[in-house]
């Protein structure tokens, strides 16, 4: 006689007390399964580029039995349909940057809307923002104990947010207004700080307006201003500021000003006025792009030939070497010896680049520090620039990189030389002529960031390693990744 019993009839009976184990046991469970990976593979889309994206998702995959899939897949179905996304604020337009420059001004002020957010996720050895226990250390390990260059910097930061104008940039003097230079140079001195619009009770409104200001300046090709200097310095400024507040509208912003100056590098690798493609290397406007094009990369832009254009500019960059005097060229072309000539703020320019793209071990670099290892800066007598502070910004970056003896002759008396030029309110004028019809914003700027070198951690301090092929980078496949 047949019992009735069937695997069916079974299922039926255990399933009170398997529904009890569930509840239990799965809730707590396989929620937190569920979001460990959902968050992985979240990470893995902002900060990976597409094939590390597609391998994470196949691993993941692999790595899941028959059984754990159709559980993680019926959890999905269980799930409220609604889709939730605690990052974006659905209230924040996502500008078209093809659409007309005057429509893309009017949704900007709300697509730079700050949210914060806190999670339980943290990455070791990835810092987003300085905070004081940074600084102090930073300070103590590498500043001067004779100077107090922090104090420096405190006031160098009030002289700009009171010079802050109400539309929330900052302009130049005379023929050098060019607000969007100047707004990208005040804002990375604000974000080197570690202020933030979440961060800084004091200077969050100040950066705020700043990246607002940016943001709806911003045209239809993705540039800033036709100014390549100012164009790259403003999207330098744009990619940390997406670095360090996560802002998602940002990234719009920093990939199309980005895309902008790869369309505008040459063949060669080099870059020139105006992005114009007529063979011109100069050493001067390459500088710049290669922060921008670095602090993007480091930042995780998705542009298309993004490391292909890094790698070529450290081609364009080694093209300007001198090696007879280890010095670097600031635009050599046939029948002008004035661009042919070596500099000491190119020299500076070229030893920084290189080092920003892995390239510290190069011959180039080598050279370019022996010819800068004689140099004393000197505020009343600046030797060999009409431009001493710009030369000094990247000289200073170039030593602290190289370390050792070498950044300790230089800043000895680099951080005296600043401390004692120093204007009473907090800005600094430039000695060099040349540089002084620039006006303060520029001096106090570029002067403040060459301070805060001791504990600066924007995107472009990030080590980038070097594929086997000099001069191209890679972005690295794995980050540590603690859940808390």
């Amino acid at each position: 006689m047949k019992s009735g019993r069937t695997p069916e009839t079974d299922r039926r009976r255990r399933s009170p007390r398997l529904r009890r184990i569930l509840d239990h046991v799965w809730g707590p469970t396989g929620s937190v399964v569920l979001h460990v990976l959902i968050i992985l593979l979240l990470l893995q889309f902002v900060i990976q580029p597409k094939t590390v994206r597609d391998r994470t998702i196949e691993a993941v995959i692999e790595a899941m039995n028959p059984a754990d899939l159709d559980d993680f897949r019926r959890e999905l179905d269980r799930a409220d349909p609604t889709p939730v996304d605690p990052v974006v604020n659905p209230a924040i337009p996502t500008p078209d940057l093809a659409a007309d420059p005057g429509e893309l001004a009017e949704v900007a002020p709300a697509m730079v809307e700050a949210v914060d957010v806190f999670s339980p996720l943290t990455m070791p050895g990835l810092r987003f923002g300085v905070t004081a226990s940074l600084r102090r250390t930073g300070l103590e390990a590498n500043g001067d104990r004779h100077t107090d260059t922090e104090a420096c910097v405190v006031r160098a930061l009030e002289w700009l947010k009171d010079r802050q104008l109400a539309d929330g940039s900052w302009s130049g003097d005379g023929a050098a207004r060019n607000p969007a230079a100047m707004t990208g140079l005040a804002l990375l001195c604000f974000l080197a700080h570690g202020e933030t619009p979440a961060s800084s009770e004091r200077y969050g409104g100040t950066v705020d307006r700043a990246i607002r200001w940016l943001a709806a300046r911003q045209r239809a090709d993705g540039s800033f201003d036709d100014n390549a200097y100012a164009n790259a310095i403003a999207v330098y400024a744009v990619a940390e500021s997406y670095f360090l507040t996560r802002i998602p509208s940002l990234r719009l912003a920093m990939e199309g000003g980005l895309g902008r100056i790869i369309a505008g590098q040459q063949d060669t690798g080099a870059f020139t006025y105006g992005y114009a493609k007529n063979g011109r290397r100069d050493t001067s406007v390459a500088g710049w792009q290669v922060q921008a094009l670095k602090a993007g990369f480091v930042a995780g832009a998705d542009v298309p030939g993004l490391a292909t254009a890094l790698g070529r500019c450290a081609d364009g960059l080694r093209a300007n070497h001198e090696p007879s005097t280890g010095r670097f060229l600031y635009a050599p072309e046939p029948g002008k010896p004035d661009g042919s000539r070596p500099t000491l703020a190119c020299t500076g320019i070229g030893v920084l680049s290189l080092q920003m793209l892995g390239l510290a071990g190069s011959r180039e670099v080598e050279g370019g520090l022996r010819a800068l290892a004689g140099h004393r800066p000197d505020y009343r007598a600046p030797e060999g620039t009409g431009r001493p502070l710009y030369a000094w910004y990247y000289i200073t970056q170039a030593m602290f990189r190289e370390g050792q003896s070498a950044w300790r002759r230089w800043n000895g008396a680099f951080a005296r030389t600043m401390s004692a030029a120093q204007n009473t309110d907090g800005s600094w004028i430039s000695a060099g002529a040349e540089e002084a019809e620039l006006g303060p914003v520029y001096g106090t700027t570029v002067s403040a960031l060459s301070l805060m070198v001791y504990y600066r951690t924007l995107g472009t301090y990030a080590p980038v390693p070097a594929d086997p092929q000099p001069g191209r980078v890679s972005q690295p496949d794995d980050v540590p990744i603690v859940v808390l």
